[in-house]
């Protein structure tokens, strides 16, 4: 499989608003709200214009072809944090079966390279609903390890209070790891 990530447009905004509100990726995210396109051009402006986000379209490659490629995720670095070098990685769940593990693995890699090799961090930290376990197993595949479980920490989709798990992985360990 190969897949590439290339930086969001405006004109990914019925994507993203598609993707965002399918009620499983949703289950996955801190805030549940659902989106709109209005609410999402807001965002690109507030966040991705300003370089606090940088959020990537994941782009599959048709093997076929080798030309033609189509998007089946996006996931992105959050909160970048130029002082202290640390950012957040996300990543959305999508209803795309091209959106599989392997995709995953792949696009958290390449997530990775952009936040140690592009923007210098030296940290980076996602978080888990404490009972999506595939996704930890994502992150441990990629080198991340545990930081703390933070109990009661978010609002789930069923309105309880839900336990969530900070992952991080540092830019030397990824470096050696990756040689």
């Amino acid at each position: 499989m190969r897949i590439y990530l290339r930086p969001i447009t405006l004109k990914d905004g019925p994507s993203i608003v598609k993707w965002r509100n399918t009620p499983s990726v949703r289950a996955h995210c801190m805030n549940q709200k659902t989106i709109t396109l209005e609410s999402n051009e807001e965002f690109y402006h507030k966040y991705i214009e300003t370089g606090y986000y940088q959020q990537y379209i994941v782009e599959r490659i048709d093997e076929d072809f080798g030309v033609a490629s189509y998007p089946i995720a996006t996931a992105y670095l959050k909160d970048i944090d130029r002082t202290n070098k640390r950012c957040e990685l996300c990543i959305f769940t999508s209803d795309d079966q091209e959106w599989n593990t392997e995709s995953q693995n792949i696009a958290v890699k390449q997530l990775l390279d952009i936040a140690f090799d592009e923007l210098d961090m030296h940290k980076v930290y996602s978080y888990v609903f404490y009972q999506f376990l595939d996704e930890a197993s994502l992150l441990k595949k990629a080198g991340f390890g545990i930081d703390a479980v933070l109990k009661d920490e978010v609002v789930d989709s069923n309105g309880e209070f839900s336990d969530i798990i900070r992952f991080s992985v540092f830019k030397k360990d990824w470096v050696k790891s990756n040689n």
